[in-house]
């Protein structure tokens, strides 16, 4: 579980949250939806420990998070299955990721020769080959056709079974596909 007690966060003069509160339940599959700006990505980074609070408290009960940044952020430098592999995944898990998003002939190729959407699907296969307690998606299917869409989304709820999925999307249907409920900010 992770409950978000009173926050409030800001840049600058720019405030972001006010005394905001969240609780997420150990099953809970959410979807944090608004307008660009709104302080989507924002909070993601506050639950992730990336950023902290300026007041209020972010308590989580089981804590290791498998996340899916909106870039890719694959070494250049280290093939499909090195990028996967260094995350503490073993070959054989990751090689069976990589198989259920389509792209396991791609293991052995370096991030540049594989399209924006392939490098998704091994953003995503990296994410699910760790041993985490909740999932956290930020924008996950960008660059990704509607049947890449779908197939991942079914992958990701196989996967992921009764884990927590925090999901940040501008799409509803997304948002639906991955059976979360809406949280509006």
């Amino acid at each position: 579980m992770i409950k978000i007690d009173n926050i409030s966060f800001g840049y600058t003069k720019t405030p972001v949250f006010n005394n905001f509160s969240l609780t997420i339940g150990a099953n809970d599959k959410i979807c944090l939806f608004g307008e660009s700006g709104c302080g989507k990505t924002t909070l993601l980074r506050l639950i992730l420990g990336l950023e902290k609070p300026q007041k209020g408290s972010i308590n989580k009960t089981k804590g290791k998070a498998a996340v899916v940044f909106q870039d890719n952020i694959l070494l250049p430098f280290k093939t499909v299955l090195e990028n996967i592999t260094l995350m503490g995944a073993d070959k054989d898990t990751a090689l069976f990721q990589l198989k259920a998003l389509g792209i396991e002939s791609f293991a052995n190729s370096l991030p540049d020769e594989l399209s924006g959407g392939m490098q998704r699907r091994a953003a995503i296969a990296r994410a699910l080959s760790t041993n985490f307690d909740f999932l956290v998606l930020d924008e996950p299917f960008t660059g990704l056709d509607e049947d890449n869409i779908k197939l991942a989304a079914r992958h990701i709820l196989d996967t992921v079974k009764d884990k927590p999925i925090i999901l940040v999307t501008h799409s509803l249907y997304e948002a639906e596909l991955l059976n979360t409920k809406i949280i509006k900010l």
